[in-house]
């Protein structure tokens, strides 16, 4: 923590902090991203036991950056909404559930750990 003295030096440092703590906010969303993308592929793997296993579940699951401070992963396969949520004639065989339920609750830890 720096020392401030003086009401400018203080809004100098906060400017500089506001700036910084984006940076690092989006470090970790950037970070938690990868991870939660190579996760899902992971669990798309050890879930889908039915049939075969071509890959291509795998290969559509992609994370992106939406924005500053904001970050997506989704699956394109066409299918992957059945598999998470099952149909009438199929239980649902969910690979992205359990790694969103664990990593919401680590991108929290990670941004409470920042504001300490």
């Amino acid at each position: 923590m720096a020392k401030v003295t003086g009401i400018n030096a203080l809004i100098s440092k906060l400017g500089h902090m506001h700036s910084d703590i984006d940076d690092d906010v989006d470090e970790i969303l950037r970070r938690n991203a990868k991870e939660f993308r190579a996760e899902t592929v992971t669990e798309a793997r050890r879930v889908m036991v039915k049939g075969y296993w071509t890959g291509n579940l795998a290969r559509m699951v992609e994370d992106a950056r939406r924005g500053q401070m904001s970050y997506v992963i989704t699956s394109n396969a066409h299918y992957s909404g059945f598999l998470e949520y099952g149909t009438r004639y199929m239980e649902p065989e969910t690979f992205m559930r359990q790694v969103y339920q664990k990593f919401s609750s680590q991108i929290r830890a990670d941004l409470e750990r920042l504001l300490e």
